[in-house]
């Protein structure tokens, strides 16, 4: 490994803040290995390039996996969204498990940002009423390729 190299991945896990573990508030959620800072976006340099399709829930035919998809990405209507690297490089946010003493929000413009000095071992929580307009509909979340220039879209 060429020395440039090295040095582009040690300063890229310097960045590494969070790492997924077995939740007491459910399943698995994200919790932070090192103090995260207030007002920062601790998955800025974890969304791994990937593209989105939209199926017909009737072309999967192994109800096992129809079952896993859409607990991922939960529909009421007959499609679902799935990601090309699926299942097997997951976004990170998709663990951030809810709690009404939230200490991470998504903002409206795609960014995450922490609410609070997140220490280490304690789990990254959000309140789902905060992806709520006062109105009860959900807000529109806009993410650019400027903010997350690893991810490509569909």
């Amino acid at each position: 490994m060429t020395d440039l190299k090295e040095k582009l991945i040690l300063r890229r896990l310097d960045k590494v803040f969070c790492r997924l573990a077995p939740s007491p508030i459910h399943g698995v959620g994200i919790f932070a290995i090192k103090q995260i800072p207030l007002g920062i976006n601790p998955f800025q340099d974890s969304f791994m390039a990937q593209e989105a399709i939209i199926v017909n829930k009737s072309k999967i035919k192994d109800q096992e996996i129809l079952k896993m998809l859409h607990d991922y990405h939960p529909t009421s209507n007959d499609k679902l969204q799935i990601v090309s690297n699926f299942p097997n490089q997951p976004i990170w946010t998709d663990y951030i498990n809810y709690s009404s003493s939230p200490n991470i929000e998504l903002m409206t413009n795609g960014e995450w940002k922490t609410l609070q000095q997140i220490e280490i071992g304690e789990e990254l929580v959000e309140d789902p009423k905060r992806l709520l307009n006062p109105d009860g509909s959900q807000k529109i979340f806009k993410v650019t390729a400027k903010q997350y220039p690893n991810l490509s879209y569909a």
